[in-house]
């Protein structure tokens, strides 16, 4: 893959007129790729250089054939006003998805608002600077940590949270593919999540309404003891899983998942209309914004998105705007836009998650205790 990127850089090299840049990129990711082959290399950095290396791919599609001078235009020219709602969208936002989380962790526990909170944004948070996700973990600690609750159990709230996730964007996707917008790239992902989401709540079910069908294999597999440690780990984890199987908590669940959902476009919308691209944002763009930029997200790539963002924001844009009456700087304006929706996006969340952090009196010790946490063992039911 290290080879392939460096290829990419040798490509744009020649085809931008023996630019250093692709020269240097091409030159890293080859010398990257052949140490990577020979063993050199540990495998720990021939990741975060391959996800350099992504997130630079995507950026050059935003900005490689834009006029610098322009696109520093637009962003002085900008109205930051607009950040005010765009950034108030997020938190409430914030306050939705908290809600959901709550009805989510029911089942294992009553967990109030703020340290539901904390936990949330304090996993944003490593998301956005961790590699693997590993912010997922984190967040099952930390709640975990201060409420007492199963962080077993917990982590299963966010297996389901994730589903949830999934099947609402895609739904958005068809919505806008329904109302007329055209992209093949973003059909065929479409497809490629529904699959993947369907498939992932169909295997719950099967898993709340056959467990003991596990229990059968692990007895059979495992001697008495480890036996024992797998279905105490199993108890846990299908005990966040039992929002599934409550009516009322399930609905609490869809509510809030719906207006968790809807905060976001209009964060978009209203970042979107700092700038001037030459025709009234059609408010189909905030919309198709959300898939599109969920669906990049999946990608690896440099912490908080570098690069997926922007590819996300110049798709939709393009595709948004096609056929209306552009401004001369329309790309650089696109460029513009991309540098903001992603600073308004992650700003809000990054900053309550560092304040959060401070307020559980976290450290990097317990970091690492989130990222490498184990399913606490249960007596076996």
């Amino acid at each position: 893959l290290l080879v392939a990127v460096a290829g990419f850089f040798v490509y744009r090299f020649f085809q931008q007129g023996s630019s250093a840049y692709y020269l240097t990129g091409a030159v890293i990711f080859a010398a990257a790729g052949l140490l990577g082959l020979i063993g050199v290399l540990a495998a720990k950095w021939q990741n975060v250089v391959l996800n350099l290396g992504i997130s630079l791919f995507f950026l050059d599609f935003v900005f490689a054939e834009i006029e610098w001078d322009k696109f520093a235009q637009a962003l002085l020219e900008a109205n930051y006003w607009w950040m005010i709602p765009s950034t108030l969208a997020i938190f409430v936002h914030l306050y939705f998805r908290t809600l959901r989380w709550q009805w989510l962790l029911k089942p294992i526990g009553d967990v109030t608002f703020w340290p539901a909170f904390r936990a949330l944004v304090i996993g944003i948070t490593g998301n956005v600077v961790l590699p693997a996700r590993a912010g997922e973990f984190i967040r099952a600690y930390v709640i975990g940590r201060s409420t007492g609750v199963s962080k077993t159990g917990a982590f299963a709230t966010l297996v389901v949270e994730r589903i949830f996730d999934g099947l609402t964007v895609l739904l958005v996707l068809l919505g806008v593919i329904i109302f007329g917008v055209r992209n093949a790239d973003l059909q065929r992902a479409g497809i490629l999540g529904a699959v993947f989401y369907l498939g992932a709540l169909a295997a719950l079910f099967v898993f709340m309404s056959k467990r003991h069908w596990a229990d059968w294999l692990i007895h059979k597999l495992l001697p008495q003891k480890l036996a024992d440690t797998a279905l105490g780990v199993l108890d846990g984890f299908t005990s966040g899983l039992a929002v599934l199987k409550s009516p009322k908590n399930l609905g609490m669940v869809l509510l809030w998942n719906v207006f968790t959902w809807v905060a976001i476009p209009v964060s978009f919308y209203f970042a979107l209309l700092a700038f001037d691209f030459g025709s009234p944002v059609p408010w189909m763009a905030a919309i198709l914004m959300l898939p599109a930029m969920a669906l990049a997200l999946t990608i690896p790539g440099a912490p908080a998105g570098v690069g997926l963002v922007q590819f996300a924001v110049k798709l939709t844009l393009d595709t948004s705007f096609a056929g209306l009456p552009l401004a001369a700087d329309f790309g650089e304006k696109v460029a513009a836009a991309s540098i903001l929706i992603h600073i308004s996006q992650f700003a809000p969340e990054v900053v309550a998650g560092v304040v959060s952090f401070m307020v559980e009196g976290l450290s990097t010790s317990d970091i690492k205790a989130g990222q490498q946490f184990t399913p606490e063992e249960q007596p076996a039911g």
